[in-house]
């Protein structure tokens, strides 16, 4: 991703307002034909798929059979389907029937026939293969020894984008080092589950083998409906099965399905989430959604992307927590269009297509929009790009899924376990905790847990996070910690000193898919951020912060600090920030330390800097900071970001946290950002540390400049944190 010239800044610019943007306007497709024999060619594929010839026995223990078999499974992969199908791929309608007019693909429809097949592939580019089918590329890994009574819950992982494929979640031992320990196909088959791996449709390798259609960036009016014609494909086996005096091959619990996945697949989770009843496409099996894990994942997919900073956790007059409006027509994201967060999302996109690599089969109509965005501001009142953001918000984010919402309040419960993140600044914290306050809201003993920390897109990551610590030197669980008198103790090792995510998703699956084990806490956990500027001897570099708990959200952070900034500055489009460059996630994903750490020095011209006196006393920063900036303007369409440092006594300052806040006056004139969010973290300031805040409209390359030239008149500035009291702590190392 390094320099490339003008041409390629202008092509990567096409290519990330293509993935921010599209699904606009339209595209040729082949004619379309009724389909009639597609479930029953599904399981017929099924067949093939389980034949003893594509299926191995495997030992998850370490993945080496020759040395004796202690964690037997079977995995079943009947290789690549060619850029046509071909035999070696699932069928799939290439697009369903919408039940009213307004666009309903709740629970399953069925294959859409005829013309309205042809009016989908032409609008939304689908490229079938042939009359309304593609192909997806799917390995099944199944279990061995005894069947449970009522059958084997399913596990469902999605990958990521944009190169992602079925292997992203695929392993041949327990123990893969990172958020793969204790958390893949083989760890959930060796201990009796089935587990679908597939690729997305349209996501292919560096021969354009895969999946074939086209990328539909989670549409639940293709991936969601995909997923769950694939599952009922296995309810249908079985029944056809039964029905011939066969013994089942599957043999699943229709009614135990757990949806997972983190990134792209995390929202993938939240929209099966809203959407967890159907039947299967050939027998009619009632199929239902038992538990789900969205990870790090979006929930309004056009404030990830493109974020206004209208978002509020809890309103600062009465400290009561906000619920945004989940109507898509009255979205708080599209009030107005945000800032593109230009370095990632170009980064992303370009990987996306890249030749010779894994990548995805992104639409025709991308490009399109593309050079809509590249041609920047204004956006609001533009058309197309109206257009582009109602897709986004009705078919790509869970939030807005108003039939989910009246059926929680109806009483429906599908237990979700929420792995929200710190740090990421593609898809940060509020991303969960909004999906997360209503439900708490509407229900408020819905049974969900969530785990906040620093991991995930351009951020620490840290196996000690994902994994279980074990022994006095904190390593992490070995198969040998988990070995006691010549046996296998997978549920827990006896030299564990902490319990990582997996195990607290395990425990979570294992209770609502597998009745196993006690009902998990509905609570919060999350861990401060450590990194080399704050790490110490207890707390190393390596491994998460400290760890705290509370019965909620609100709960966890329910103190109060608020830092107040007077003085005089000014902000411009026109100034050259001198931090922007070297806190750019991009560039700091490059570099050893994912923190942001730099000496306390102007950030130059144009860019507003505050400095605090000196803490008295030490203080946990748990949750998502609110902002009050104090500012004249004659501009009317302008954005403002904040970076929010810790300044050390070395005079070194780390980034804490970041945020964006977008103005539209003409089109949205009462909205304004004198107050708004952050991003938010779990942090903790040693007594005498100082705040630094950093108000810049040239916060770039991370968020794009804007093509509407304006300044900010500033007289101050305040900040407000939400503060763990001590009690909360639950470090293992105290």
């Amino acid at each position: 991703m390094g320099g490339r010239g003008s041409a390629g800044v202008a092509g990567r610019l096409l290519l990330v307002g293509a993935l921010i943007l599209g699904l606009s306007s339209f595209a040729t497709a082949p004619p379309a034909s009724a389909a009639p024999g597609l479930p029953s060619d599904g399981v017929a594929a099924m067949s093939s798929l389980v034949a003893d010839g594509n299926c191995r026995r495997l030992d998850a223990a370490d993945g080496d059979t020759s040395n004796g078999v202690r964690l037997p499974y079977r995995f079943c992969d009947d290789g690549v389907p060619a850029t046509d199908g071909g035999d070696k791929a699932i069928p799939v309608p290439a697009a369903y029937h919408s039940r009213a007019s307004g666009g309903d693909w709740r629970g399953l429809p069925r294959p859409a026939r005829g013309d309205e097949m042809a009016r989908k592939a032409a609008r939304d580019d689908l490229r079938p293969e042939r009359g309304n089918r593609i192909s997806l590329d799917v390995d099944v890994t199944l279990p061995v020894g005894r069947r449970p009574k009522n059958g084997r819950p399913v596990i469902v992982f999605m990958h990521g984008c944009c190169g992602g494929n079925k292997t992203g979640w695929e392993s041949d031992r327990i123990s893969t080092p990172g958020e793969k320990w204790h958390h893949s196909n083989a760890w959930f088959a060796a201990r009796g589950y089935v587990v679908i791996t597939y690729t997305a449709r349209g996501f292919v390798n560096a021969n354009d083998e895969g999946s074939t259609g086209t990328t539909q960036l989670d549409s639940r009016r293709y991936e969601i409906n995909d997923y769950q014609y694939l599952v009922g494909l296995l309810a249908d086996h079985d029944a056809m099965r039964r029905r011939s005096g066969r013994r089942e091959v599957f043999d699943i619990n229709p009614r135990r399905i757990g949806a997972v996945g983190g990134s792209y697949g995390g929202g993938f989770a939240w929209l099966a989430l809203t959407d967890p009843t159907w039947r299967s496409p050939l027998h009619d099996v009632r199929m239902k959604l038992g538990a789900v894990v969205p990870k790090y994942g979006w929930t309004d997919l056009a404030e990830a992307l493109v974020p206004g900073g209208h978002y509020r956790d809890r309103d600062p007059r009465t400290g009561r927590t906000v619920i945004a409006p989940s109507d898509p027509k009255r979205a708080v994201s599209r009030r107005p269009i945000g800032v593109k967060k230009e370095s990632i999302v170009d980064g992303l996109y370009a990987a996306g297509n890249a030749p010779g690599t894994n990548h995805a089969t992104f639409p025709i109509h991308l490009q399109e929009a593309a050079a809509r965005l590249s041609a920047g501001e204004p956006y609001d009142g533009d058309p197309q790009l109206k257009r582009v953001v109602n897709d986004f918000l009705n078919n790509r984010s869970a939030y807005f899924q108003r039939p989910f919402w009246q059926r929680v309040r109806r009483g429906m419960r599908v237990p979700a376990f929420i792995a929200a993140t710190w740090t990421d600044p593609l898809f940060p914290t509020m991303e969960s905790v909004r999906f997360y306050n209503k439900l708490k809201r509407i229900s408020p003993r819905y049974p969900m847990q969530m785990y906040l920390g620093d991991y995930q897109h351009f951020a620490a990551n840290k196996n000690k996070e994902w994994s279980d610590m074990c022994g006095g030197d904190h390593h992490v669980c070995t198969l040998e910690d988990h070995t006691a008198g010549g046996r296998l103790h997978l549920e827990r090792a006896p030299s564990r000193v902490r319990k990582g995510i997996n195990s607290r998703i395990d425990d979570f699956l294992d209770h609502h898919l597998r009745n196993r084990g006690p009902a998990p806490p509905r609570d919060v956990s999350a861990t401060t951020t450590i990194c080399a500027a704050n790490a110490t001897a207890k707390h190393p570099v390596d491994e998460p912060g400290i760890e705290y708990r509370a019965p909620s959200w609100r709960a966890l952070g329910p103190g109060e600090a608020r830092f107040s900034f007077e003085g005089d500055g000014m902000t411009s489009t026109a100034a050259v920030d001198g931090h922007a460059p070297e806190s750019d996630p991009v560039f700091r994903d490059r570099q050893a330390n994912k923190c942001h750490t730099t000496a306390h020095t102007p950030p130059g011209p144009g860019v507003v800097q505050y400095t605090s006196e000196p803490t008295p006393r030490r203080m946990t920063l748990m949750g998502i900071p609110s902002m009050k900036l104090n500012f004249t303007t004659d501009a009317t369409d302008y954005w403002i970001a904040v970076r929010f440092y810790d300044l050390a006594p070395d005079d070194r300052m780390t980034m804490v946290t970041r945020g964006v806040c977008r103005v539209n006056k003409v089109s949205h004139p009462k909205i304004g950002c004198h107050r708004f969010d952050l991003f938010g973290n779990g942090w903790r300031f040693g007594a005498g540390h100082r705040i630094v805040l950093e108000l810049s409209q040239a916060d770039s390359p991370f968020l794009r400049k804007d093509n509407v030239p304006s300044v900010l008149d500033f007289s101050g500035a305040a900040i407000t944190l939400p503060l763990a009291p001590d009690h909360l702590e639950r470090d293992f190392r105290s």
